[in-house]
């Protein structure tokens, strides 16, 4: 007499307390806090900038009783901005709700998908506005991942270069992922500094306290630039080192090497980003999660950023 098989009293079923998923943390996408945020009603606009030069000099001189005292000018000029705008969505459909298993939650799978699709775009944006060659007043190239590797001469280097062109010290510091891991987390120099009695690794923490640098950012977020899992994702961000001089307060005659000028009057106040659900009764009820972000990740001062280009052989 036949017996039932193990396929036949069991039905395999998706289980409800785990599935898998490679969004990345949202923590790891640093761009739009790096420098200050600006929210704007309007989509593009200006600012007024003083002249440097002018602001360096001195006029003053020795004034005797009953004259009068020396006179001097400054220039004004302006910069503008433009955010531009940028949107994703993911259509999600009753039948598919519906029809869902317990683990699933299609809207709010949608939801994280685009979110996480426009955060790897602000990334993006942000590395070819602020991180790459060409953009910032001085560079300069170092290779950190050999026995010759001088990363505190470097940066010695260019925090003395900032201070002398501009009077303000870098306090931050942006790394991309292989500057860090290849280059200064495994660097003779750097472990050296560390005190005899701690831990023989290198964190951003330690490297801040060395260096004076208030804020370190380790850019780690990843890209797959081809729709097919047979594509190899690879980081965003160059192997680059960036000083730079940033207030996160700069409001009127205040300095900073950057902003975050963020169109509020579209996307409102969070941070440059929104999430909205449409309803769309003409395809069968379907709703579609849709992502917008309006942004212009600005150097608004070149001389305030000093990159190391290539770090890594």
């Amino acid at each position: 007499m036949p017996e039932p098989t193990l396929s036949d009293i069991h039905v395999d079923s998706a289980l409800t307390d785990f599935s898998l998923a490679y969004f990345q943390d949202e923590a790891k996408f640093v761009a739009p806090s790096i420098f200050p945020v600006v929210y704007t009603p309007v989509r593009s606009g200006k600012y007024f900038t003083y002249d440097t030069a002018e602001l360096m000099r001195s006029d003053a001189k020795k004034r005797a009783p009953n004259t009068e005292s020396a006179v001097r000018g400054y220039k004004l000029s302006n910069d503008s901005y433009h955010c531009e705008v940028y949107s994703i969505a993911v259509d999600v459909s009753e039948q598919e709700t519906a029809n869902a298993d317990p683990a699933l939650d299609p809207e709010q799978d949608a939801a994280r998908v685009a979110v996480n699709d426009i955060r790897i775009a602000m990334d993006r944006v942000w590395t070819q506005q602020a991180f790459s060659t060409g953009i910032w007043g001085t560079e300069s190239t170092a290779t950190w991942n050999t026995s010759t590797g001088d990363p505190i001469g470097d940066f010695q280097t260019g925090i003395l270069a900032m201070l002398e062109a501009t009077g303000k010290r870098p306090n931050t510091l942006v790394l991309g992922a292989e500057s860090w891991y290849s280059g200064l987390w495994t660097s003779t120099a750097i472990l050296a500094r560390l005190p005899d009695n701690a831990p023989r690794i290198v964190t951003p923490e330690f490297v801040g306290g060395l260096f004076g640098f208030d804020r370190v950012y380790i850019l780690d977020t990843i890209e797959q630039t081809v729709e097919s899992s047979t594509g190899a994702p690879a980081f965003i961000h160059e192997d680059h080192a960036l000083l730079a001089y940033v207030d996160p307060n700069a409001g009127l005659r205040e300095a900073t090497a950057g902003k975050t000028f963020v169109w509020s009057g579209l996307v409102g106040g969070g941070g440059g980003v929104r999430t909205k659900r449409l309803e769309m009764p003409w395809k069968d009820a379907m709703p579609r999660v849709e992502v917008d972000a309006a942004f212009d990740f600005k150097v608004v001062a070149t001389d305030l950023g000093y990159l190391i280009k290539n770090t890594v052989s």
